[in-house]
């Protein structure tokens, strides 16, 4: 399955466009938890309270990431989905405002995952698969 085309026609390609979905928000809670370690350890020499200002923004982006991504791992989330695709568009958003060109090119492939881990997860939530489309793929 491509990253770009994912065929929500048959429930296994709905399933793997989810569990796709659940790959971009693992990554992004990994990508997160990286930049609290490098901002910590950057910030070594700041009182505590300036270092619970970052915690307080970094663990629960990172663990909305996480949830939404067992959720999409599941089939479902389409909730905490939801909440982690804006997330990640908002750090795009500020990404091109800086014009951090390494950040704009990862949040928009994990957007771009993490959008067709939606469908995935509504096509799931849908229903209508045939049993017989299981074989659909072999012919």
């Amino acid at each position: 399955m491509a990253l770009w085309t994912v065929d929500l026609t048959t429930q296994d390609g709905a399933e793997s466009a989810a569990q796709l979905g659940s790959f971009a928000c693992f990554i992004a809670a990994g990508l997160t938890l990286l930049s609290l370690v490098m901002t910590a350890g950057l910030l070594t020499g700041m009182r505590s309270a300036g270092s619970l200002v970052f915690l307080l923004f970094f663990l629960p982006e990172a663990a909305i990431f996480a949830i939404a991504g067992f959720r999409l791992r599941a089939g479902r989330g389409l909730i905490w989905g939801g909440v982690g695709f804006a997330i990640l568009l908002l750090e795009l958003l500020l990404k091109i405002t800086t014009l951090s060109v390494v950040g704009i090119i990862v949040n928009t492939v994990l957007l771009i995952g993490l959008f067709n881990g939606l469908r995935g997860a509504a096509a799931r939530r849908g229903g209508g698969f045939d049993s017989e489309d299981a074989g659909a793929i072999f012919e």
